[in-house]
């Protein structure tokens, strides 16, 4: 059989009902292979196991399919097919074992639900290690390679359509003397408090990376030069905790207005950070 039936975990229908005997069906090697072709599409690794259990429904004439994964870095996930909740009469489900589950139960030779499991679970690995791929571990921003792609990719748009941003190149000020004092511990509190408050500031649709040590980019959708200085603002002032806000200086640098090329608007918002840090007492 394939692990418990659903309907035994949910409460409906009777365990001891022999499972319907399925003929005709396509082999489970046709699932394994279609995760992995549409991983290395690079699919959505949710999306493929909300797209399994649905095949499995379609393929099979089941009510319902549920998966259930618990592993280290994913924690315990919970998923039913057709993206069902999980809630009211469904929370035993919750608390069973990991694996897979059918309403009804499903008996088929070529159908391994430890294979099922696994690619799920693989499939859940996988949007991790894409997510910690693009973005810096200390703050959870896009990291430097990440922020090369997105930048390159608002360029191409505006160049196509028009459609205005906004670079800003940010830089702690005192990040060393903040290390020499209080320790590396409390210089990486100030580079994670600064980039909480972007998080907290930025509008929807505006992009932040750490680019280096202490320094950070944005990508601006449709603001200007004008835009920026009052953004800004917000961020210094968002409080968190009793911490206060790191000074930072930038530079920043309009695209298509003042450049269209994203090495030249790089070099315009880096001289004009420049500029701003050697302003500063």
């Amino acid at each position: 059989g394939l692990g418990r039936p659903l309907a035994d975990v949910l409460g409906s229908g009777a365990p001891g009902d022999a499972p319907p005997q399925v003929t005709g069906r396509r082999p489970m090697a046709e699932f394994g292979s279609r995760l992995v072709a549409d991983l290395a599409a690079n699919e959505s690794g949710m999306a493929l196991v909300y797209s399994t259990l649905d095949s499995l429904v379609e393929q099979f004439d089941l009510t319902d399919a549920a998966v259930i994964v618990d592993e280290p870095g994913i924690g315990r996930q919970v998923f039913r097919s057709g993206r069902r909740r999980i809630d009211g009469g469904d929370l035993a489900l919750l608390d069973s074992e990991p694996g897979l589950y059918t309403d009804p139960p499903l008996n088929d030779p070529t159908v391994d639900p430890a294979l099922v499991t696994g690619l799920c679970t693989v499939a859940l690995r996988m949007d991790i290690l894409r997510h910690d791929a693009r973005h810096d571990a200390l703050t959870g921003l896009y990291d430097r390679g990440a922020f090369q792609e997105l930048l390159t990719m608002s360029v191409a748009r505006t160049t196509r359509s028009r459609w205005p941003f906004t670079l800003v190149l940010i830089d702690l000020d005192y990040l060393k003397s903040i290390n020499d004092h209080d320790g590396h511990r409390a210089g990486d509190a100030a580079i994670s408090g600064l980039a909480e408050r972007f998080r907290r500031s930025l509008r929807l649709g505006d992009n932040a990376a750490r680019i280096g040590g202490d320094e950070f980019a944005l990508i601006l959708p449709d603001a200007t030069l004008a835009d920026v200085g009052s953004l800004l603002e917000r961020v210094a002032f968002t409080q968190i905790g009793d911490d206060r806000c790191p000074g930072f200086s930038y530079g920043a640098a309009e695209c298509p207005g003042e450049a269209d090329e994203a090495g030249a608007l790089m070099e315009l918002a880096d001289q004009r950070l420049r500029a701003a840090k050697a302003a500063r007492p």
